[in-house]
């Protein structure tokens, strides 16, 4: 309960930073749709950066474990050795697959003008908008990913897993992974990719192929990073980049690291920020993602061949 009080609280301080009063209120009336509303006023389109290249998702109770790994004034070794540790495999293939929110061309008229053009103005706050990614396996697609979420009812994000959970899933990596712009959002993208699921699994725009370079994880100790009020098994990175992207970058090393010296400096140590509200992995399809199928438990590391360039040295 209090978790869920500090992020309301930490979300409606970020909205009213940031948004016009008209935004504001085309934020509330999204999250306010019935499921009718919802579909006749919004739909679906592909989502993408205009540059592609290798990106973090970092998944943390304190990013001031993003700040260490990214740190350009310490080595690769010290790194290796204080901070944090590689899961294994290495350089895994992934679908990407990513859509945003977007205003119908001609949305229902059971919204007043006001609402519809509230709901545009918030949309077009950013050029990336409101958007989700979701990496899953090769042998996954977004019907399997929906048929799963419909059967189990729904996910638990990142920060809701007990710390259980979370330790053994810190020492594997996802058949899927969600990153979601907006937690909030998550629910009204679920809707709308159900509905219109047929269209989106029919089109190569919303899907490509991605490569996980490697996944990090807090180390559990370190006489360089004490974490106050956090657990080392709850602070994660994961770096993609897209296949096609032409990158020798094929494990966790030195050159990943310091192409990324960037979000080091975009962190306020003063004021650590959590980011794993905004994650939803799923490690095994056969049950809830908030459980641990006791039948695969002997399949809790993984089995891939490891490839030969996985070894740091």
């Amino acid at each position: 309960m209090i978790s869920k009080l500090k992020d309301l609280l930490v979300k409606n301080k970020h909205m009213g930073n940031n948004l016009t009063a008209a935004q504001t209120k085309g934020y509330n009336t999204i999250l306010n749709l019935t499921d009718e509303e919802l579909i006749g006023t919004l739909c679906l389109e592909p989502a993408g950066f205009k540059r592609e290249t290798s990106r973090s998702y970092e998944c943390h109770e304190s990013d001031r474990f993003k700040a260490g790994l990214c740190d350009p004034r310490t080595s690769f070794e010290y790194k290796l050795n204080e901070i944090f540790q590689i899961v294994e495999p290495q350089n895994v293939e992934y679908k990407r697959f990513a859509v945003k929110l977007k205003m119908k061309n001609h949305p229902t008229k059971a919204l007043s003008k006001e609402d519809i053009n509230n709901m545009k103005a918030y949309l077009d706050t950013r050029e990336l908008g409101e958007y989700i990614n979701i990496f899953m396996k090769p042998d996954l697609d977004i019907s399997k990913f929906l048929n799963y979420v419909n059967k189990v009812g729904s996910l638990k994000s990142d920060r809701e897993l007990d710390n259980d959970i979370c330790q053994i899933n810190s020492e594997r990596i996802p058949r899927v992974l969600i990153f979601a712009s907006k937690p909030e959002f998550f629910n009204c993208f679920l809707k709308l990719l159900n509905f219109y699921s047929n269209s989106l699994e029919e089109s190569s725009s919303y899907c490509s192929r991605h490569v996980l370079i490697g996944k990090v994880i807090q180390r559990q100790d370190s006489d360089y990073m004490s974490i106050k009020g956090t657990i080392p098994h709850r602070n994660c990175v994961y770096f993609f980049r897209p296949l096609k992207y032409r990158c020798d970058i094929k494990c966790i090393n030195d050159e990943l690291l310091k192409s990324f010296s960037n979000v080091f400096k975009g962190v306020d140590l003063r004021n650590p920020k959590y980011g794993d509200h905004r994650f939803y992995s799923i490690y095994d399809m056969e049950c809830a993602n908030d459980k641990v199928n006791i039948k695969n438990s002997d399949n809790s590391n993984e089995k891939d061949i490891l490839p030969e360039y996985s070894s740091i040295e």
